[in-house]
């Protein structure tokens, strides 16, 4: 009798958790926030407003640029991709090419001024020219430069790290301005 009465305890036992379980689960389900809706009609109408977007921070950033050479007084030279450079000590080594190993020194800001990252007085950083994983930017304007050139170098964020920043300091779509001395290459 015991054996009878222990297995109808925890048959309601089992049947109260499991009613309990799948009421959570409903009330879990109605309770989703329902999808917002987009305000596009069609896709040609996203794009179109994806563009418009695009082009708006692009010239804002372009004119936060020009308003930071200008507070500068420096004569920045500008590649055809947006790099903006200053070389401010000339070095009289060779200049390095792709594969090579960039051996430099730097600080890393943001635009507005923020100290991001840099070496400590003692170290140096290394990458592979147009191989290793740092901004775009910085493989291009170490082939501009000699060996013990120091310069200012100003990257648009489609140069630097873009929509994703780098997961860390980095915020999203920043402008970055290096203090980069070029010591060596391997």
């Amino acid at each position: 009798m015991l054996k009878f009465y222990l297995n109808m305890r925890l048959s309601l036992t089992f049947r109260l958790g499991l009613l309990a379980s799948l009421a959570v689960v409903i009330l879990a389900c109605q309770s989703k926030p329902k999808k917002q809706e987009l305000p596009f009609q069609t896709k040609e109408e996203y794009e179109s407003t994806m563009i418009r977007s695009h082009q708006a921070f692009l010239k804002k950033e372009k004119a936060r640029i020009q308003q930071y050479i200008d507070s500068s007084g420096l004569d920045f030279k500008q590649s055809g991709t947006g790099l903006r450079y200053f070389i401010y000590e000339e070095g009289k080594g060779d200049t390095l090419k792709k594969g090579n190993i960039a051996v430099v020194k730097y600080q890393l800001r943001l635009l507005e001024g923020d100290t991001l990252y840099e070496t400590k007085a003692n170290e140096v950083q290394e990458f592979a020219v147009d191989f290793d994983n740092v901004e775009r930017g910085l493989h291009e304007a170490v082939k501009k430069m000699r060996l013990g050139d120091k310069a200012i170098l100003i990257l648009p964020a489609h140069l630097a790290h873009g929509i994703t920043g780098d997961q860390a300091a980095i915020p999203t779509q920043a402008t970055l301005v290096y203090d980069l001395h070029l010591v060596a290459k391997k």
